[in-house]
Parts: C-alpha cells; sequence; structure tokens
C-alpha cells in the first residue's frame, strides 16, 4: 500500500512498538553505535545570472554568508529539532562511495540524537554500481537469497534484485517485528557480497533495521547507470522494509541523478521519501526527519530542488 504523501505536513504518532528491542536481541552481526561530531557546511551557491561580474561575486559572498550563518543556527538547535523523533528505531545506513563522510556521519550522528539506534554502516562499492558488475551481482544475490525471500519476476534490473535481497536480509518483519532474515542467513548475503567487492562493512557491527538511509553524494559522477541501480536499490529495500529514505547532495536531484529519477516515477515517489541538500543542516535535519515520516507511514521529496515538494519535514 502507498505511503500517504505528506508534503511537509504533521505526521508523528505514538505508533506501535513492533517488538523491536526482542529483535535487536537476535541480532544479525552485533550492534556498534558510533557518534560524530556535528558538522557546519554551508549551501552551494547555485545558479546563473545577468548581473555583472563584480555584483554578481558581491551577492554571491553576501548569499554564501547567510547560508552559512543559517547553517550555524540549525547547527545549535539540530539535536532539539530531531529529540524523540527516533526514539527505540534502529536505523542502518547504506552510502555509496561519493558520498560525503561529513554528510554521512553527522547524518548518522543525529539519528542517534533522535533516539535512534544505529545498526551499523554499509558501502556500496563502484563495482555495485557498474555494469561491467551487473551479471556477477545478479548470480550472487539469486544464490544468497535468505530463506522465503523473493525476487521480482517482472523487474530483474540489478539494484532492483540488490534491494530485495538486502532488504530481506536487513530489515525488520513489518507485522511483527521480528528480523525478516536468520542471523545466518544474513551474514551469508553480506559476507559473500563483500567477498565478491560488491559492499564493505566491519564485522560485527550489522543488525536488523527497522529504517534505511540511502546516502548518496551529487550524481554518481554523471553515470546514468549508476544513478539508476541506486534508485532501483531504494525501491527494493522499500518492498520489503517499507521506510527509506534516498538522500544525497542538490546534484543528485538534478538532470539524472538517483534521487531525480526517483521523483520522476510516480509510484517510487509515493514510497519512498528523498531529500536533497545534504550537503545543509537542514537536509541532513529533513533526512532523520523523512526517516521517523517514513516508520510512521508517510513520505515526501524535500530539499531545495525544483522537484522537491517541501524544503523540509514538519515534525507533527
Amino acid at each position: 500500500m502507498p505511503k500517504q504523501n505528506s508534503g511537509g505536513a504533521g505526521w508523528f504518532t505514538s505508533g506501535v512498538t513492533w517488538g523491536i528491542a526482542g529483535g535487536i536481541a537476535l541480532g544479525a552481526l552485533v550492534v556498534a553505535p558510533a557518534m560524530a561530531p556535528i558538522a557546519n557546511n554551508s549551501f552551494n551557491n547555485i545558479g546563473g545570472s545577468s548581473t555583472p561580474e563584480g555584483e554578481q561575486k558581491d551577492k554571491g559572498r553576501a548569499d554564501n554568508r547567510e547560508a552559512n550563518a543559517a547553517n550555524a543556527l540549525l547547527a545549535q538547535s539540530s539535536t532539539r529539532i530531531v529529540d524523540g523523533t527516533l526514539t527505540g528505531r534502529p536505523y542502518l545506513i547504506i552510502r555509496t562511495p561519493d558520498a560525503n563522510d561529513d554528510d554521512v556521519s553527522t547524518t548518522s550522528w543525529l539519528a542517534e540524537m533522535a533516539g535512534g539506534t544505529k545498526a551499523g554502516q554499509i558501502t556500496l562499492t563502484d563495482k555495485f554500481l557498474s555494469q561491467d558488475g551487473a551479471d556477477e551481482l545478479r548470480s550472487i544475490i539469486a544464490n544468497t537469497l535468505p530463506a522465503g525471500a523473493q525476487l521480482s519476476v517482472d523487474n530483474q534490473a540489478p539494484g532492483i534484485h540488490a534491494g530485495e535481497s538486502l532488504g530481506a536480509a536487513l530489515m525488520f518483519d513489518q507485522a511483527t517485528g521480528a528480523p525478516l532474515a536468520t542471523v545466518e542467513d544474513r551474514a551469508m548475503v553480506l559476507q559473500t557480497l563483500r567477498e565478491a567487492g560488491f559492499l564493505e562493512y566491519e564485522d560485527g557491527t550489522i543488525t536488523p533495521a527497522q529504517g534505511i538511509i540511502v546516502a548518496t553524494g551529487e550524481a554518481e559522477g554523471g553515470n546514468e547507470f549508476a544513478s539508476n541501480v541506486l534508485a532501483d536499490l531504494a525501491r527494493g529495500l522499500d518492498s520489503r522494509g517499507d521506510s527509506v529514505v534516498l538522500a544525497g547532495r542538490r546534484g543528485a536531484a538534478e538532470d539524472k541523478g538517483p534521487i531525480a529519477v526517483v521523483r520522476d516515477a510516480p509510484k517510487a515517489n509515493e514510497n519512498i521519501s528523498t531529500v536533497d541538500s545534504l550537503e545543509s543542516e537542514t537536509g541532513r535535519i529533513s533526512a532523520v526527519l523523512a526517516l521517523a515520516e517514513q516508520i510512521n507511514g508517510g513520505s515526501g521529496s524535500y530539499g531545495s530542488a525544483d522537484n522537491a515538494q517541501a524544503p523540509a519535514p514538519e515534525r507533527g
């Protein structure tokens, strides 16, 4: 069932407990939360102008000063804004090779400050996103599928199948609150993909998650195939766990970037939340609030790009 598209409306409810504490005890590998300091990054100055060059530079410097001031203010208030929105919710970060380290670490830190439990971090490699690795990825996914999991017959794109497999391996059952996969099946999927060079993670740090933030950079280097794989991965994950946010820098929402791909597909845009401008404090806060919104049954597209529905989710 498609999620309710909030478009920035208030949405927090008390929800259900999901039996998550028991699910964490069952575990996958071992949880190892880590904290990172908040960063103070500014918005990029994007856009052209017919203003004379000298005046344009002066205006650009003024705009950047205003953006820096806004980010600094948000950085001081960010923990209060997200406080309590992810209490007791285990979350996982899946990042691309080009995702900015500060973007990822600060977003993850804010999710912890929101009360979330860190279920680990997985880094996709260039091979995962490349056309050269697509056939091998399909083969590994087909041969390591967790017990009871199924792959789409209608859409056999490598990103879709990888998302369906990883979603089944990494996420909780929405109805029962129990992990979808056993410890052994989860380990087999992750270890096989790591040994084949498709992803990286630290041993003993991955546990089941109720929600996943997929973090990327600008636009996968302008690689259309990689953008489609990442958008398909988000779709596949969401089809299993139903709580997925795709977040990246402003460029990822432009042209054929992965966020733009999701926003251009009506069904995907109804189910997956997207956040652009992850280089800003607003974007990082929005990613955390969007994950909470997802877990509570809502969705939306947020950021400063033209194809966003609203600047940020509203905290209800």
